[in-house]
This record gives structure tokens, sequence and C-alpha cells, in this order.
């Protein structure tokens, strides 16, 4: 699997233009400029010859910025800033995430088994992420399939099977995972995409109760949206980034982040097993070893002294 972004590659790019706009310009100006040696001077080396030199370094330049992008696989996700700017304004996406909700529990049975432990290790892992304003919602799907899913708003699901498997360093990394995706706003995009962009959001903004035209509307819309289970869906980039957004908050929140690590273990030997039990949480996902590779690398990123650890 090509481990590397088509937002890498972008950045890649850019640096070899700016080598060749640069340094290349630099080192044809120094072939065809004429040496000047003065008497007193006579062993100075002529300017032509500094050619070889000038194009190393600008190779060294490249293959070394080359090799940041390639040794760090959050690299394009580091300087993110996370707004509705663009999307249903914050309050609307509030309005839109409650009835969302309304229909999931139409189509699922939500159980009090394990709700306090969800709702205890979801708050924390949520407060330390980069979208700690919002009011989060954690609540559990009486459900035998492994599974994890998170909606606009700040509301967050997980199944009794994914609970009863994970202990709690494990459960605060799934969770804090879908955290993520809640930050970077991805269930919210994907609703975007999939509707009319501005009759949703007239819809949404519409809503000043339970009742009326356009609450019965935006409800068959929800209907639709959970039943085709658009809020499970994510590009693997989008699974990156939530990746990365997850184990940072992870860590912050004082949990043991080697437990993302030993939860994507337990995943991937039951997909080796028994794949049915396994929910969205593989389907169309990255690479499990990647993410385990991923995950490592972040992890002992983020145990560096804080003046070496660098970014976000």
């Amino acid at each position: 699997m090509d481990r590397h972004s088509p937002a890498r590659r972008r950045l890649a790019a850019v640096i070899l233009s700016l080598v060749i706009s640069h340094i290349i310009p630099l080192a044809s100006f120094a072939q065809q400029r004429k040496p000047r040696v003065k008497r007193e001077m006579a062993t100075t080396t002529p300017a032509g010859s500094q050619l070889p030199a000038l194009v190393n370094l600008g190779s060294d330049v490249l293959n070394s910025a080359t090799r940041i992008i390639q040794d760090d696989p959050y690299a394009e996700f580091r300087d993110a800033r996370y707004s509705n700017a663009g999307l249903l304004s914050e309050r609307d996406e509030m309005r839109l995430g409650q009835q969302l909700h309304l229909e999931v529990g139409k189509r699922y049975t939500l159980t009090n088994e394990g709700q306090e432990r969800a709702n205890r290790i979801g708050q924390r892992v949520a407060r330390r992420g980069l979208r700690p304003n919002i009011a989060y919602h954690f609540y559990v799907i009486n459900e035998k399939e492994i599974n994890a899913f998170s909606g606009p708003g700040g509301y967050v699901y997980a199944t009794t099977a994914l609970l009863k498997l994970a202990n709690d360093d494990e459960l605060a990394s799934v969770l804090s995972h879908e955290v993520g995706h809640v930050v970077a706003r991805h269930s919210l995009k994907s609703v975007q995409q999939r509707q009319a962009v501005g009759g949703l959001a007239d819809l949404v903004g519409s809503i000043t109760g339970v009742a009326g035209d356009a609450a019965e509307e935006l409800g068959k819309t929800a209907a639709q949206m959970v039943g085709s289970g658009l809020l499970a869906v994510h590009s693997r980039e989008e699974e990156r980034e939530a990746d990365f957004l997850g184990v940072r908050a992870l860590f912050k929140a004082g949990f043991n982040s080697e437990g993302m690590i030993t939860m994507f273990q337990k995943l991937q030997r039951i997909s080796q097993s028994d794949a049915g039990l396994l929910g969205t949480l593989f389907r169309d996902h990255p690479d499990v070893q990647e993410r385990i590779d991923n995950t490592r690398y972040e992890i002992s990123r983020l145990r560096r002294p804080a003046s070496r650890a660098g970014g976000r």
C-alpha cells in the first residue's frame, strides 16, 4: 500500500519547486560567471566550480525534506485548524445532531449497560481534544457487532460488544478517535456533500421545535442518513486524521496511549478469525498495521520533552 497521501506528495512537489527555483538558478549563475582571480589570491576557487556543490546542496535539501515527509505519517494534520467555516453553523450542527440522534434511537436499541463507563471515559478524552467547548453525548448500543461511530454535534456511539472487548484505555482510544471525527467535522462534511447544502442549511435553520412541515422533512432526511450508514462512512484520510487527533487527546487525558495499539491488535486478531463481528471500525479504514505503526510513531513523539517534540 502507498502510505504517502496526495497531500504529502503535493508538499514534496512544493519543496522540489523551491529547490528548482532557487538552488538551480543560483548554480547556473555561478557556472556562467567568469572567475575573477586576484593576483594576491591566485588559489581562489573559480565560481563555476561551485556548481556541483550547489547542485548537491539542492539534492540534499530535497532528500531531507522528502525523508521528513515520509517519516511523519501525520505531517499534513499538524497545522490544521478546525471550525464550521463553509459548513452549517455550530448551532445548526447541534440541531442536526439532535435530529440524527432521534433516528439512531429508532434504528438501534440504546441501553444503559455500560453507559456510565462510556460517558465517564468519553467526557474525559473529549475535554482534552481540540473541540472541548461543545456538549458531548456518549451512548451505548445493544449490539453483538464490535463497532463505534459518531455524528455531528458531539454524539458518539459504541456497542456493548466493543465495551466488553476493551479495557478502559482501549475504550478511551476508540472514543477519542470518534471525538476526533467530531473535531474535524467529518460527519458534518459527509452530510453536506451528500445533500443539497443550501437546502439542508435552510431546513435545519428553520427548526424552532419538533413540529411543523420543516421538522417533518428534516426527520425524513435524517432517517435516510442514519439508514444508509452515512454517519459511519469516512475516507481513509479522515480515518488517519481521527487517529492522529485521537491518540493526542488520549495521551493528554492521562490514559495509557498504548491502549490504542492493543485495541488495534485485538481488532486485527478478530478480523482474521471472525471478521463478521467487526463493523465500520475496519470497513474502508487504513491497513491496521499502518495504523499501529503510525500510532507508535505519534506516541514516541508525544513522549519526547516538550522542547523537542515540535508541532501540535
